[in-house]
């Protein structure tokens, strides 16, 4: 199944508690609380354990990065793919693995035509066309509080695979009826990344390496 990212965001899983964030970083923010003391916040969290799917209706991934060190560029991608294994009895040992279609680079600017050749020529640099997935998988989750994590995790971008961090907010959750009557858990997340890294060079004599990413996703239980 063609599919999430980047990045993309998502291994969300570990700050899930049943009211959710108020005081949630804004996007692009960097914390600057260490980590939570251990047992400050309960360790277990009263949702459903188990296989949730992304549902990619209600899930964003948009990036952005610097023009001529003057505005910030932002797009998003369309196609995207993610599944979360919820430990509720410890949430910081769930799981996430994401995936993005690195072609489905939209940036909303058309040619004199019409067409998008420059969201091709963008997915082009990402590697479309010889690694066609950018996918994402969690390696650790690190609760920094009663609904935030850090999400540690492996990115695979171009064929190059190299270490990525997503600070993540859990938003909340319900019983959505109009999704099969079944659990749906929300989350928010953002990272930051040095696109050369991945040997994604192109156009440096005009746009900078950092790469920002934000996220926000709904997961709905599966079965």
């Amino acid at each position: 199944m063609r599919s999430l990212m980047l990045v993309l965001s998502l291994s969300l899983a570990a700050c899930a508690g049943m009211q959710g964030a108020p005081d949630s970083p804004p996007p692009f923010a960097t914390p600057e609380a260490s980590l939570a003391t251990p047992l400050a916040y309960a360790q277990s969290v009263d949702l459903p354990a188990g296989a949730y799917r992304l549902d990619p209706r209600h899930a964003s991934v948009s990036f952005r990065i610097r023009h001529m060190n003057m505005a910030w560029f932002t797009a998003r991608f369309d196609t995207k793919d993610a599944t979360l294994t919820l430990d509720s009895a410890d949430p910081a040992n769930s799981t996430i693995i994401a995936s993005l279609d690195a072609a489905s680079v939209n940036t909303g600017v058309l040619n004199r035509q019409g067409e998008r050749a420059f969201d091709r020529q963008i997915g082009n640099a990402l590697g479309a066309q010889t690694a066609p997935q950018i996918t994402f998988q969690s390696t650790q989750i690190l609760r920094t509080g009663e609904h935030t994590a850090r999400v540690n995790g492996t990115l695979t971008m171009n064929g190059q695979t190299h270490p990525l961090t997503l600070d993540t907010t859990f938003g909340g959750a319900a019983v959505d009826p109009l999704r099969g009557g079944n659990q749906v858990l929300g989350f928010s997340a953002h990272g930051e990344l040095n696109r050369s890294d991945w040997g994604v060079t192109e156009w440096g004599a005009f746009t900078g390496d950092t790469v920002q990413i934000v996220i926000e996703a709904e997961f709905v239980k599966a079965g």
